[in-house]
C-alpha cells in the first residue's frame, strides 16, 4: 500500500491568531495550564490553525494528541477523548501512567480498552456515582500524560461531541490542571451546546482561557492559496463567491481547474450552510472516482471521518486486494489523507464525508451499516461500538439488535446517560407494539426516563415518563408511584405546574384508599406544586392531608416543610413549629431511609429553615443531602440543593464557604443540559461576587442566570434579587429599578413574601440614588409593612435600614441612626453579620453627619471588625472608606488579611485543605476528596502559603504539625 504523505499546507494569515498561540505555548513550557477555543463556520480555517498549533507544540517537545467529533457518532460517549486518546494509551507503559490507580484504570478501561491490561483489578461494576468518578480519572489521566512533558490535546468539531465528551470538557475547563496541559478546542460557536460555551467564557473570566472567532481572509491573503497562472477574473470571481473562507476557495479553485465553469454554478448556500457551489464541485470529484474507489469512499464514510482501513473494506463489501488497489487512489485524489495511526486515514475535511455519504443513498447504506456493525462484532468490539451501526440497519422486531442496543445502553449508564437515553429509545424503536412486548416497551421507556433526568434532558425526560404512565396500567403500584412523582417534579422545574397539579390530582383519584401512604406521597407533592405557583392556601391543605396520614420518613419531613412555608406565605404564627418538627424527623432518618424515598426533599427543608432564619441547620441539612445524593448516583439533584445552601450561607457570612458551594453548583449544573439549574448556579455566583467585590462579574453572572430563566419562583429566593444588587454596586440604578418594577412602575417583588424586604430595599436606595426621595419613602414604608406582617428579624433589619436612608437623605441623621442601629440588633438577632454590618456603616455615616464623631467611629469600627471576620471584602471597602473620612488610617481589605480564629490564622475550609495536605495528598486528591475542583483547593493551598509565610508543602505541613502538637498539649482538637 503506497502511503501518499503530503506536506502540510501553508498556514495563509492569521498573524495575530499566532501571536496568541505563541504567548499560550510560552506559558504552557512554564507550567501554566489554559485552553484556546476557536470557533468559525466550516472551512474557515480551525483544522488548519491546528495543525500549526501542534506542530509548533511538537518542535518545543511538547506531547501532542489530537481527535476530532463525528457528525454521525453523536452518541458514542468519550468519543473525541477516544480518537485523540487511544492509540496513544495501547503504547504507554506503567511508569507514564504512575500517578493513576488501579481503580481510576479500571474506570479508564471502560472508555480506552487498552487501558484494561494495566489495571491490577476486574473492570469496575456500575456503581451510583461512576459518572463522577470517571470525569475524575479522566482528569487524572490527562494530568499524568503532562507529569513529564507539557501536553497540547486538540480537539476539533466540538459541535458534534457526545454529550459525556461535553461533561469531561466542562469538568476540565472548570476545574483547571496542576500539570501543564493546554486544550485546543474548535466548534461552530452557533451550534456548540450553551454548557460548553457558558464553561469556556468561565475560564476565560479567570484567565485560564482564550477565544478566537476566525474571520474569513483578506482579499491579498487569498490570492496566497491561488495559482498566480490563474487569470485575475477568475481569481476575483473565485474569491468573492468563496466569501474568504480558505476551504471553499480551494474547492472552488480545484474544480475551475478542471473545466467547469463558475457562470453555471448558482450562488445559494446548501442547508449545512456550506454553497452550492463547493457541494458541486465536491460530489463532481466524488462522480469523477471509479466505481471501486467510489464505493471504498462511501465505506469508509459509514465509520467515520476517521476509519481504520480494514473496516472500512468490510463495510463497503470489498475484496481486500481490491480495496488496497483503490486506496491508492483516494490518497493521490486527496478525498482521504493518513491519519497519525498506522493504517487509519482520515477524509481531508468532514464536509468531504458528509458529501460522500449523502452519495451513498439509503439503501446501500442500510447494507454497510449492518455490514459494520457485524465486521465490529467479529472482532469481538463491545456493544456501545456496535450500537451506531446497529440503530441505523436493524429491521423492527430483531432480537439481537434490540438486546445489542439494550446492553450499550446499561451499560453506559452509569457513566454516559445521555448515551444510554439515545440506545434505549432505539432499543425502543425496533421493539414491537404487541400486547406480549408491553412490559418490555415500559421497562424501556422508565429506564429512558430516567437516565434522560440524570443527563438533565428534562423536557425528554418528561416526554419519557408521560408515555410510560399512560402506558402502563392505571393501578396503585411502587414503580407508577415513583414514575408519577418524578414526572410532576419534572413539570415543576420546567415551571409548569398547572401541569404538575393536573398529573398528580388525577393519580390521586384512582387511588382506592386516600389515606394511604401512597396518597400521602402524592399529597406532599401536591403541596410543593402548589408552593411554587404562590397557592399558599392549596399548599397547607394539601400539606396537612398528607400529615394526616404519614407520620414518618421523609414524605412527612417533606409536608411539614411544605406547611411551613405556606404558614410563611399567609403570615401565620407559628411558622417555626413544623419547621422544627421536620427538622428533628429528618435528623432521625438514616442516610438509606433518605436515599430510598427522595434527599431532594431536603431542598424544601433547607428553604423553610432559611425563612425561619435557622442558617446553620439548613447548611448541615443541606451538607448531608448533597452527600446522600452524591453516594447514590443523584448528583442532578444537588444544583437546587447547593443554591439553597449558598444563601444560608450568605446570611450566616461564611463568604469563603459561599463562594466554594457557588463554584460547586456551577461545575453540578455544566454537568446537565437544564438551563434553568445553570441559571440558579450561576445567580449564586453572582451573589458570592457581589460580597468578594467583583462586582462587574456579578453583572456578567446575573445577566446570565436571568437569561436563563430560572431565577424566578418562590422556591429561588433571593436568586432574582442579586442581579437587581450587583447593578445598584456597580451605580446602574435605573436598571436596578427596572428590573424590580412592573412596566407602569408598581413594585413586582419575588412571590414569596420573605423575600419582599430585601426587595423593596433595593427599591429604596435606587431610588434615593436617582433624587427620587418620595417614591423612596414609599417603597421604605411597604417594607416597614412586610416586615410587621412576618414577624421575622431579616425583614425588620431591611425595613429599619431602608428607613434609615429615607431620614438620612432628609436630613435627620440622629433618627437615621437610631433606626440603622435597630436594623443592626435584629440582624444580629437573625445571625446576619453582614446585614448586621451594614447597617453599623450606615449607622457611623448618620453619627458623623450628625456631629457624634466619637459614636460614629465605634460604630464603623464594630462594623469593620464584623465584617472582617466574614471576607465580605465589598462591604468592607465602604465602612473602611468612611472610617478614613473622619481621619482613622485603616488598611485596605485583603484576603489575606481575613482570617478565621485558628491559631494558624486559618479558615475552617483552608484548615481542612491543610490536614489533607499534611497527609501527603496532592491537590487533586483533596479536591476529589473535598468536592471541589481542583481551582478551588489551588487557591485555598496559595492562601495557606501566605498567611503561613511559606513556599513549599514541606514547610506548610511542619508548621500545622508543630500548632497541632500544642493544641494536643492544651487539650484542643485542632491547631
Amino acid at each position: 500500500m503506497g502511503s501518499r504523505l503530503r506536506p502540510r499546507r501553508k498556514l495563509v494569515g492569521r498573524a495575530a491568531e499566532l501571536d496568541v498561540v505563541e504567548n499560550l505555548l510560552r506559558a504552557l513550557g512554564a507550567r501554566q495550564s489554559g485552553a484556546l477555543y476557536l470557533a468559525g463556520e466550516p472551512g474557515i480555517g480551525k483544522t488548519a490553525l491546528i495543525g500549526e498549533v501542534l506542530e509548533r507544540s511538537r518542535q518545543r517537545g511538547y506531547v501532542t494528541l489530537s481527535g476530532r467529533a463525528a457528525e454521525f457518532e453523536l452518541e458514542l460517549p468519550f468519543g473525541v477523548f477516544a480518537d485523540a486518546l487511544e492509540h496513544h494509551l495501547r503504547s504507554a507503559v506503567r511508569a507514564d501512567l504512575r500517578l493513576l490507580t488501579n481503580v481510576e484504570l479500571a474506570l479508564l478501561a471502560i472508555v480506552f480498552p487498552s487501558l484494561a491490561s494495566l489495571a491490577a483489578t476486574e473492570p469496575v461494576a456500575a456503581q451510583p456515582d461512576q459518572r463522577h468518578r470517571l470525569l475524575r480519572a479522566m482528569r487524572a489521566l490527562l494530568e499524568s500524560l503532562a507529569r513529564q512533558q507539557p501536553l497540547v490535546l486538540a480537539l476539533d468539531d466540538l459541535h458534534w461531541a457526545d454529550t459525556a465528551s461535553v461533561d469531561l470538557l466542562c469538568h476540565l475547563l472548570h476545574g483547571g490542571f496542576e500539570n501543564p496541559v493546554l486544550l485546543l478546542l474548535a466548534s461552530r460557536h452557533t451550534q456548540s451546546q450553551s454548557r460548553l460555551l457558558t464553561a469556556l467564557d468561565g475560564a476565560e473570566r479567570h484567565g485560564v482561557s482564550r477565544s478566537i472567532q476566525l474571520a474569513p481572509l483578506s482579499a491579498a491573503e487569498a490570492e496566497d492559496l491561488l495559482s498566480p497562472e490563474m487569470r485575475a477574473g477568475l481569481r476575483r470571481a473565485l474569491y468573492q463567491e468563496s466569501g474568504g473562507n480558505p476551504f471553499y476557495l480551494e474547492q472552488l479553485a480545484a474544480a475551475a481547474r478542471y473545466g467547469d465553469p463558475l457562470d453555471q454554478w448558482d450562488g445559494e448556500r446548501a442547508e449545512a450552510g456550506v454553497p452550492a457551489t463547493v457541494r458541486a464541485a465536491i460530489q463532481a470529484e466524488i462522480r469523477a472516482l471509479s466505481e471501486p474507489a467510489r464505493t471504498l469512499s462511501q465505506g469508509a464514510a459509514v465509520l467515520g471521518e476517521s476509519f481504520e482501513a480494514g473496516l472500512a473494506t468490510a463495510t463497503a463489501g470489498l475484496e481486500e486486494s481490491e480495496a488496497l488497489k483503490t486506496l491508492d487512489v483516494l490518497l493521490d485524489s486527496d478525498l482521504i489523507r493518513p491519519a497519525d495511526v498506522p493504517r487509519r486515514f482520515r477524509f481531508r475535511h468532514p464536509i468531504v464525508r458528509s458529501a460522500v455519504y449523502e452519495a451513498a443513498g439509503t439503501g446501500w447504506l442500510l447494507g454497510a451499516h449492518g455490514r459494520a456493525a457485524a465486521a465490529l462484532a467479529a472482532r469481538g468490539a463491545p456493544p456501545s461500538a456496535r450500537a451506531h451501526h446497529v440503530e441505523r440497519s436493524a429491521r423492527v422486531g430483531d432480537e439481537e439488535a434490540i438486546a445489542v442496543l439494550t446492553r450499550a445502553a446499561q451499560e453506559a449508564a452509569s457513566h454516559a446517560p445521555a448515551s444510554a437515553a439515545r440506545w434505549f429509545d432505539a432499543a425502543l424503536q425496533l421493539t414491537p407494539e404487541f400486547a406480549d412486548t408491553l412490559e418490555r416497551r415500559l421497562g424501556l421507556l422508565g429506564q429512558r426516563g430516567a437516565a434522560l433526568a440524570v443527563a438533565g434532558r428534562l423536557e425528554e425526560s418528561r416526554a419519557a415518563l408521560q408515555e410510560f404512565l399512560r402506558l402502563s396500567a392505571q393501578r396503585p403500584n411502587p414503580l407508577r408511584l415513583q414514575t408519577t412523582v418524578l414526572a410532576a417534579i419534572l413539570e415543576e422545574v420546567l415551571g409548569r405546574n398547572d401541569s404538575a397539579r393536573r398529573l398528580l390530582t388525577g393519580e390521586l383519584a384512582t387511588l382506592p384508599d386516600q389515606s394511604s401512604a401512597e396518597a400521602a406521597e402524592l399529597q406532599r407533592e401536591l403541596a410543593f406544586a402548589c408552593f411554587l405557583d404562590g397557592d399558599w392556601t392549596a399548599t397547607a391543605e394539601w400539606a396537612r392531608r398528607s400529615l394526616a396520614t404519614e407520620r414518618t420518613g421523609m414524605i412527612r419531613v417533606g409536608a411539614l416543610s411544605a406547611l411551613a412555608l405556606a404558614e410563611y406565605g399567609l403570615h401565620a404564627v407559628d411558622q417555626a413549629r413544623p419547621v422544627a418538627d421536620a427538622a428533628a424527623l429528618f435528623d432521625s432518618l438514616t442516610d438509606e431511609a433518605v436515599a430510598a424515598h427522595h434527599p431532594g426533599i431536603a431542598a424544601w427543608l433547607g428553604r423553610a429553615e432559611v425563612c425561619a432564619e435557622r442558617f446553620d441547620a439548613a447548611i448541615r441539612h443541606l451538607d448531608r443531602s448533597i452527600a446522600i445524593s452524591r453516594a447514590h448516583g443523584q448528583r442532578h439533584l444537588t444544583v437546587v440543593m447547593l443554591a439553597i445552601q449558598g444563601q444560608a450561607l450568605a446570611m450566616s457570612g461564611r463568604i469563603t464557604d459561599l463562594v466554594n458551594v457557588a463554584e460547586a453548583a456551577v461545575e453540578a449544573a455544566l454537568l446537565s443540559a437544564n438551563d434553568r439549574f445553570l441559571s440558579w448556579a450561576l445567580a449564586l455566583r453572582c451573589q458570592a461576587n457581589i460580597e468578594t467585590g467583583d462586582l462587574h462579574a456579578a453583572v456578567r453572572f446575573g445577566e446570565q442566570a436571568r437569561a436563563g430563566s430560572g431565577t424566578s419562583g418562590p422556591l429561588s429566593g433571593t436568586a432574582a434579587l442579586q442581579l437587581p444588587c450587583a447593578l445598584l454596586e456597580i451605580g446602574e440604578p435605573e436598571r436596578c429599578r427596572d428590573l424590580l418594577v412592573t412596566p407602569d412602575g408598581q413594585p413586582d417583588p419575588p412571590p414569596f413574601p420573605v423575600d419582599h424586604g430585601l426587595c423593596y430595599e433595593l427599591l429604596v436606595r435606587a431610588e434615593l440614588i436617582m433624587g427620587r426621595s418620595e417614591r423612596a419613602e414609599e417603597f421604605a414604608t411597604r417594607a416597614e409593612e412586610s416586615a410587621r406582617r412576618l414577624r421575622l428579624q431579616l425583614p425588620l433589619a431591611y425595613a429599619r435600614r431602608a428607613r434609615a436612608m429615607v431620614l438620612l437623605e432628609r436630613g435627620e441623621p440622629r433618627e437615621a441612626a437610631a433606626q440603622a442601629l435597630v436594623s443592626a440588633e435584629a440582624a444580629e438577632r437573625a445571625g446576619a453579620p453582614i446585614e448586621a454590618g451594614r447597617s453599623r456603616t450606615l449607622a457611623g455615616k448618620a453619627l458623623a453627619a450628625a456631629g457624634e464623631r466619637d459614636a460614629a467611629i465605634s460604630a464603623l469600627q464594630d462594623a469593620h471588625e464584623q465584617l472582617s471576620r466574614c471576607g465580605a471584602l465589598r462591604r468592607l471597602d465602604e465602612t473602611a472608606h468612611e472610617l478614613r473620612r473622619l481621619g482613622r488610617a485603616v488598611p485596605r481589605a485583603g484576603r489575606e488579611r481575613l482570617t478565621g480564629s485558628t491559631a494558624l490564622g486559618l479558615t475552617a475550609r483552608e484548615l481542612e485543605v491543610m490536614e489533607h495536605l499534611a497527609a501527603g495528598k496532592t491537590n487533586r486528591e483533596v479536591a476529589a476528596e473535598l468536592f471541589l475542583s481542583v481551582r478551588t483547593v489551588d487557591r485555598h493551598v496559595s492562601r495557606i502559603f501566605d498567611k503561613l509565610g511559606v513556599n513549599s508543602r514541606a514547610a506548610a505541613t511542619s508548621q500545622y504539625e508543630r500548632a497541632r502538637m500544642e493544641g494536643a498539649r492544651l487539650g484542643l482538637d485542632r491547631p
